[in-house]
């Protein structure tokens, strides 16, 4: 069955889950600029963030178990795949009781809004609903919005939106789900309360099934992951998934909710079946919070597994014992640590600072001795106290453990926290009080801040020690510098790293035409000279918006497609079309 009026087969189901791109309308603007390295995290993803929640996931596998089809798109990913493909006419081949839009990290805030007003164009009498960290943050707001009719809070909504979809086109029904915020047909807001807080994290992913890398050409990128817990322990007081964080946007007294371990070990039976498992990259998420005896049985399941390459965030140092059995259970172990600076000052202003950097040293050396294969060590830009200088020496601190470990995988890596600072982080509640200033604070501040030609207005903060404008200067400039770092190093080669510092100059001289053009205060003036390099932006933007992607441990371009969360819906064959 095919609509008449849509250009691609009809899909049919009960829920439609869409990640959208942090900017909709991002393919033809030439009035808005996505500079090169505007992201330089560890996940292979552009400025669109099309990296959507593990959440999608496990709603996913609990609903069709109910019995309910439910479908998965990752817009973001689609239209950097095709970038021709009409939306308008994408959505017009969905035929659904729901559609789902994540709201979980602020940045998809203008994508979010965009695509949830043009679902309500095409599909006026199919309810609109969001989820997520943010939507739950900000649900009072969202429920406010013509195109959104229900909001969905909490860290776990698995009953509710079971509960939900048995009552789908049934508004009497819709009294009874749980952490429901909604409009009545009559346009009523009614708030369901929020009472599902579950201590256990009730649903493991379907790994058994991922997107298809049939049509990447050269290097896919090939990883799951696991999450064993929403929440934290640990109070970092940037994160928007901290333990005071967590407790605010749920209000909880616990502040983390652990997943069973019969879950645990669904999730390792459904990796085994993946095609192809020994290519493959597992990432395990949170494991550092986890208690000894679930650590052990989760290192077991890897153990019996058959990954190529597996990664373990800690907070602290890991102890001897435990690193003995990480690397017993795969020969291809990485650590990532996180201090976010040198300087144990500025980590424990940051929410670490457990370790000075040269008990790292020393643990480094042992951890390596032991078997493991791999440190990552992240630093941030954007921390309490941390200014130009602060920055520069972390870099050059980047360069010693370059040099003491050389040859040994030890890498150090950097990210500016750049655009936004976690809404219902401690930072944002209480910017004063460590030295942040605040700029956006309601869902609409950070739409209108996200439209914003100039990368430097898009940011939502600054620090008493870094303006906007710095984070962006010495956020890139830091990378610039540990990039050729690295290139002395021989971890990257020298035509690769020549290339990244080229982009990122030319990045930090059109970020400053741009921005000058973004401040001047005569709209139509400011229209006019932004029209004159509308051409430049448009080019530059189409090198970052293309179908190839890299990130900062892996600085070379690799097809999109294939990736666990390019979910298109369609086959690749009918999408061409």
């Amino acid at each position: 069955m095919e609509d008449p009026d849509a250009h691609l087969p009809l899909i049919v189901a009960d829920l439609l889950l869409i990640h959208p791109p942090a900017f909709f309308d991002f393919r033809e603007r030439r009035d808005i600029y996505f500079p090169y390295l505007s992201t330089s995290g560890d996940v292979p993803i552009t400025p669109l963030y099309e990296y959507f929640p593990l959440g999608f996931k496990s709603l996913q596998r609990i609903l069709s178990d109910q019995g309910h089809d439910v479908r998965i798109i990752n817009l973001a990913s689609v239209l950097l795949k095709y970038p021709k493909i009409d939306v308008s006419s994408l959505f017009r081949s969905i035929k659904v009781r729901l559609f789902g839009i994540d709201l979980h990290w602020m940045v998809h805030v203008q994508g979010a809004l965009a695509v949830a007003a043009l679902l309500k164009r095409l599909h006026p009498e199919t309810p609109v609903i969001f989820g997520g960290i943010s939507s739950t943050y900000y649900a009072e707001q969202l429920i406010r919005y013509p195109c959104i009719d229900m909001v969905m809070r909490g860290y776990d909504t698995h009953a509710p939106m079971v509960q939900l979809l048995r009552a789908a086109g049934d508004e009497r029904r819709y009294h009874g789900v749980e952490n429901l915020l909604w409009k009545a047909s009559d346009g009523t807001i009614i708030d369901n309360g929020f009472a599902y807080k579950p201590q256990n994290f009730s649903c493991g992913v379907d790994w058994s099934s991922l997107p298809s890398q049939s049509d990447c050409k050269g290097l896919p990128i090939l990883e799951v992951l696991s999450t064993q817990n929403a929440g934290c322990v640990y109070n970092c007081g940037w994160c928007g998934g901290s333990r005071e964080a967590f407790r605010r946007i749920n209000n909880v007294k616990h502040s983390l909710s652990r997943k069973p371990l019969e879950e645990v070990e669904l999730e390792f039976s459904t990796m085994a079946r993946i095609s192809n498992q020994e290519r493959h990259h597992f990432y395990a998420v949170g494991s550092y919070t986890e208690t000894r005896e679930r650590l052990n049985f989760f290192l077991d399941q890897v153990a019996h597994s058959n990954f190529k390459f597996i990664s373990y965030e800690q907070f602290r140092l890991t102890d001897e014992e435990t690193l003995r059995k990480m690397a017993a259970a795969n020969k291809y172990t990485s650590i990532t640590l996180s201090p976010e600076s040198h300087d144990i000052r500025i980590s424990k202003l940051a929410g670490r600072g457990t370790y000075s950097m040269e008990e790292m040293e020393g643990w480094i050396e042992r951890a390596l001795d032991l078997g493991i294969y791999e440190v990552d060590v992240w630093f941030f830009v954007g921390m309490p106290e941390q200014d130009e200088r602060s920055v520069m020496e972390t870099v050059e601190y980047c360069g010693r453990l370059l040099t003491l470990f050389k040859g040994r995988n030890v890498i150090p890596l950097l990210c500016p926290m750049i655009p936004f600072l976690d809404p219902g982080c401690n930072f944002f509640e209480e910017p004063e009080r460590f030295g942040y200033r605040v700029f956006y604070r309601t869902v609409e501040e950070h739409q209108r801040g996200m439209e914003r030609a100039s990368l430097v207005h898009r940011i939502n903060y600054e620090t008493a020690w870094l303006s906007r404008a710095d984070l962006v200067r010495v956020g890139y400039s830091a990378l610039r510098r540990l990039t050729e770092l690295k290139v002395e190093a021989r971890l990257y080669p020298r035509g690769v790293g020549a290339r990244v510092c080229q982009k990122i100059d030319e990045a930090l001289e059109f970020i400053r035409v741009v921005h000058e053009i973004d401040c001047m205060l005569e709209p139509a003036e400011r229209q006019r000279e932004m029209d004159k390099i509308g051409d430049e932006i448009l080019r530059l933007n189409r090198q970052v918006f293309c179908s190839g992607v890299g990130n900062q441990a892996f600085p070379v371009l690799r097809e999109i497609g294939g990736r666990w969360f390019d979910e298109m819906l369609w086959e690749s064959e009918t999408l061409e079309r």
